[in-house]
C-alpha cells in the first residue's frame, strides 16, 4: 500500500510536468523518425560505408552508443506523448494549486461560474461543456462568492485532475526514467574514456620528457 501511495506521489501530473513541458521532451517526439532515418537508413550506411574515415574496412554499422542514444530518446518521447494526451490541461497551465487560485479566482466569483467550476469537480475534468449546464443555473437573489471561500473547491479541482490516469502517469514516469537512463550509459561511456586518453597522454607526456 505504501508503494502504490509513493508512486502515486511521483507520478502526479504536477510532478511530470516540468518534463513534459519542456522543449527537450517535446523535442524528442519527432526522434523516432528522425532517427529512423538517419541510424537505419540503408543509403546512409551505403554511404559512410565509401568512406574510411567513418567506418573500419569491416563494414560501417551503428554503433552501441548511437542505439543507447536512440532508444533513450525514444522513451522519452513516449512519456512526453503520454503527457501531451493525457495530462488535463489545467495542469499543464499551472504547477499548483495555488497558482490556479491565484488567477482564476476573479472568474469563479460569478455564480454561474462556480456552478461550472463545481460541475467540473462532480466530473473529474477540465473540459466540462459550459453551455451543457446552463439549465441548471439559477441566478435569483445571488451574488457573487467571496474569493477567499473558493480555495476549497478550486484546490479540490486542482485534486482531482493531479491524480487522473494513474496508469498512463506511471507509464510516462517509467518512459523518462528507463530514456534518461539509456542516455546516462553513453555519456558515462564517453566521460570515461576522455579521462583514460588524457591519463595515457600525460603519462606519455612524462616518459619522454
Amino acid at each position: 500500500m505504501e508503494i502504490v501511495e509513493f508512486l502515486d506521489h511521483k507520478t502526479r501530473w504536477s510532478v511530470l510536468r516540468g518534463l513534459g513541458n519542456s522543449p527537450v521532451a517535446k523535442a524528442t517526439i519527432a526522434v523516432p523518425l528522425v532517427g529512423y532515418l538517419l541510424l537505419f537508413n540503408a543509403e546512409i550506411v551505403k554511404y559512410l560505408n565509401l568512406h574510411a574515415d567513418f567506418c573500419k574496412p569491416a563494414g560501417c554499422s551503428s554503433s552501441l552508443r548511437l542505439f543507447l542514444l536512440y532508444l533513450g530518446c525514444c522513451s522519452i518521447a513516449i512519456g512526453a506523448a503520454l503527457y501531451n494526451l493525457r495530462c488535463p490541461t489545467l495542469i499543464k497551465k499551472y504547477d499548483s494549486a495555488a497558482a490556479f487560485f491565484g488567477v482564476e479566482r476573479d472568474y469563479f466569483c460569478q455564480p454561474r461560474n462556480l456552478q461550472y467550476l463545481l460541475d467540473l469537480i462532480e466530473k473529474g475534468t477540465d473540459t466540462a461543456p459550459l453551455a451543457r449546464d446552463a439549465p441548471k443555473f439559477d441566478y435569483g437573489e445571488r451574488h457573487e462568492v467571496d474569493p477567499i471561500r473558493l480555495a476549497d473547491p478550486m484546490g479540490e479541482l486542482y485534486r482531482v485532475l493531479n491524480v487522473k490516469y494513474f496508469a498512463f502517469r506511471l507509464v510516462a514516469l517509467i518512459s523518462y526514467t528507463v530514456g534518461f537512463g539509456l542516455l546516462l550509459v553513453p555519456t558515462v561511456i564517453t566521460f570515461i574514456q576522455v579521462i583514460l586518453e588524457f591519463e595515457f597522454r600525460q603519462a606519455l607526456s612524462l616518459l619522454f620528457q
